[in-house]
């Protein structure tokens, strides 16, 4: 709960800042760039992050960031309320909320496994999967509702105030003491045992490419939405926010099939359905001119997405060990999380040289011809039971 209340003003703040980015610079490319500067951090220290969060105390770590996370928000809604933001303040604070994640996600997924038994661990990512899904309908469809009340800033000092029930909730949590090794290696050589983990099971970096090619051709959509929304629907920041609300409620959906169909039987083939099935809702909104295929569409990126990525994280998580899950999660967050730079800046590039509509067929087709190549070339994959 303190997180999924923390994730609706996350998403509030996401929409407005999407729109105020607009606002400022009327550039596509802007856009794709404010995206890119959020999610390089996880590009460059997710792995790092990873170390971290298999040394040290996983839930003071994530109080401590969540404090961070508060007073990015709270500094961007006083520049906002003033009147003074400038395009470098997003830019700038966008990193910086950048490298909070990056170190957070590893130990917040981590510490999932902590808490639940190993045969209810599809069940516990699902449900979080749900809390994180269901506040990307909550957030962004309160969007237009708080703007037409307060302005752009008001959805950043909501998000502000929105990242106490996640302190609270942490603060109150106890979980089982987890014991650290007193003299861990050296952190580059802890880093490079986790990759060599990875490159020895092949199972597991078929997966982590799945998720990364669904990251790359698919969720650079939430960046764009803005001009989808503007320049080919017509629509202004309500509309927007019931664009990613109908995403959200596909990812909803997506969690709790999942959650309900647990045990899963072939596993690896419903990966790579999973990620088809994501190709084609890019594909279908990449050529949709009106709001309702489109929310249509997202619905279907939702649903399909967030369901492989929760399949895929399960996966990850029975295939490793405990002393490796920390940078194990950690490469998984650089495929899901980390790879976002490199798509949005595709997705912005693509649109200023070619138009967002066409950008995403060639991404939507890209993402297809993954999906066979895997079904083609990773028996290993296909295999997973």
């Amino acid at each position: 709960m303190g997180a999924f209340i923390s994730n609706v003003g996350t998403w509030m703040q996401s929409v407005a800042q999407g729109w105020l980015v607009l606002e400022l610079t009327d550039s596509p490319l802007l856009l794709g760039l404010t995206g890119f500067a959020a999610t390089l951090p996880m590009l460059l220290l997710l792995l790092v992050g990873g170390v971290f969060a298999d040394r040290v105390d996983r839930r003071r770590l994530l109080l401590v960031l969540q404090v961070a996370l508060m007073s990015f928000a709270m500094v961007l809604g006083t520049l906002t309320a003033f009147g003074v933001v400038g395009i470098w303040h997003i830019l700038v604070l966008s990193l910086l909320t950048g490298v909070a994640f990056a170190f957070s996600a590893p130990a917040y997924q981590a510490m999932i496994s902590e808490m639940v038994e190993r045969r209810d661990l599809l069940n516990a990512i699902a449900l979080n999967s749900t809390q994180f899904n269901a506040s990307r309908v909550v957030g962004p469809a309160l969007t237009g509702a708080v703007v037409a009340a307060g302005g752009l800033a008001l959805c950043f000092y909501v998000n502000a105030v929105s990242f106490l029930a996640a302190i609270l909730a942490l603060a109150s949590l106890r979980i089982p003491r987890v014991v650290r090794s007193a003299a861990p290696a050296p952190l580059w050589a802890s880093l490079l045992e986790g990759i060599a983990y990875v490159r020895g099971r092949p199972r597991v970096g078929a997966v982590l490419l799945s998720v990364a090619a669904v990251s790359v051709f698919a969720m650079p959509y939430a960046t764009m939405l803005p001009v989808f929304a503007r320049d080919v629907l017509g629509i202004g920041p309500a509309g927007l926010g019931y664009l990613m609300a109908a995403a959200g409620i596909g990812a909803v959906a997506g969690a709790l099939v999942l959650a309900a169909r647990s045990p899963m039987p072939y596993r690896g083939w419903n990966v790579l359905g999973g990620v088809a099935l994501t190709a084609a809702g890019v594909l279908g909104f990449s050529l949709a001119t009106t709001f309702v295929p489109a929310a249509a569409c997202l619905f279907l990126i939702g649903f399909a997405a967030t369901s492989t990525v929760a399949l895929c994280n399960s996966l990850v998580q029975e295939l490793v060990t405990d002393e490796m899950r920390g940078r194990v999660m950690g490469m998984f967050g650089l495929s899901f999380m980390g790879t976002l730079p490199i798509g949005s800046l595709l997705a912005g590039t693509g649109a200023k040289l070619v138009g967002a509509p066409r950008a995403f067929t060639l991404a939507g087709l890209m993402l297809l011809g993954v999906a066979v190549v895997l079904a083609w070339r990773s028996p290993r994959l296909r295999a997973l039971r």
